[in-house]
């Protein structure tokens, strides 16, 4: 089973407000969350989970560097976001890791082609037509099942992409069945990240973390409640909480 890195586009939300975040909900990005980051702990059946501390720190963070850079490429602790993906995948069960790039984020491509730390993956040059397109396009050229995520999650592990293929695979590894995996939007809120689609599932109301098993027709939804899935950054805020649960 292959992967499919989605890395062609700019990142332009990234550039909006500092405070900028699609929930009014969320807490404020300043606060340092203490939030679980497995799947041991109970929930409260709604999503969330127990009453976490709080503790209040300074988050230094360039705006600058954000504007300078393309989206796959800005760094989280140091290291790019797409190097974080591309390590996590190289870790996991899967066999070759495709980057998929576009004219879109001219820089990724040149990188993913000539730097030293991505010699571990393959690239697909896409139109730049839309997330969707793109990966359409890259799909034809690969046999499923494929995995896919995109490059701003930087916090998934090899283990998140192990437990996704085999949930794919468990009713019948050699045909194994299409998978999306979500996260409580509780959470996201409780982080204070951005929420951009939310749909229910089993009397929850869940996102997609971007991760997904491309298979046959039948369809399943992994549900976690890591909270390193529920971090895509996608706006200045999501980046400093990225940050804050890298460390």
């Amino acid at each position: 089973m292959d992967a499919l890195i989605m890395c062609g586009g700019h990142g332009t939300r990234l550039r909006g407000r500092r405070n900028d975040s699609s929930d009014n909900e969320t807490r404020p990005p300043d606060e340092v969350l203490n939030i679980e980051t497995n799947d041991n702990s109970a929930d409260h059946g709604d999503g969330s989970r127990p009453d976490n501390s709080v503790t209040n720190r300074s988050s230094a963070v360039s705006d600058q560097s954000i504007i300078d850079c393309e989206k796959p490429l800005i760094e989280i602790n140091g290291t790019a976001m797409l190097s974080h993906v591309a390590n996590a995948l190289t870790a996991s069960p899967v066999e070759t890791v495709w980057a998929v790039t576009s004219a879109n984020a001219p820089r990724t491509a040149t990188a993913v082609r000539e730097a030293s730390r991505f010699e571990s993956i393959a690239s697909i040059e896409t139109p730049g037509d839309g997330y969707v397109s793109d990966l359409q396009h890259a799909l034809s050229m690969l046999d499923t099942p494929v995995v896919t995520t995109p490059a701003d999650l930087p916090l998934i592990s090899s283990d998140h992409i192990a437990k996704v293929i085999n949930t794919a695979r468990l009713n019948d590894d050699n045909d194994p069945t299409s998978t999306m995996l979500c996260v409580p939007a509780a959470l996201k809120k409780q982080l204070g990240v951005s929420v951009d689609t939310v749909f229910e599932h089993d009397h929850l109301q869940v996102a997609p973390s971007g991760i997904n098993i491309v298979a046959g027709d039948t369809d399943t939804v992994q549900l976690s409640y890591d909270a390193r899935l529920a971090v895509n950054v996608n706006r200045p805020t999501d980046k400093r909480v990225a940050e804050k649960l890298c460390e």
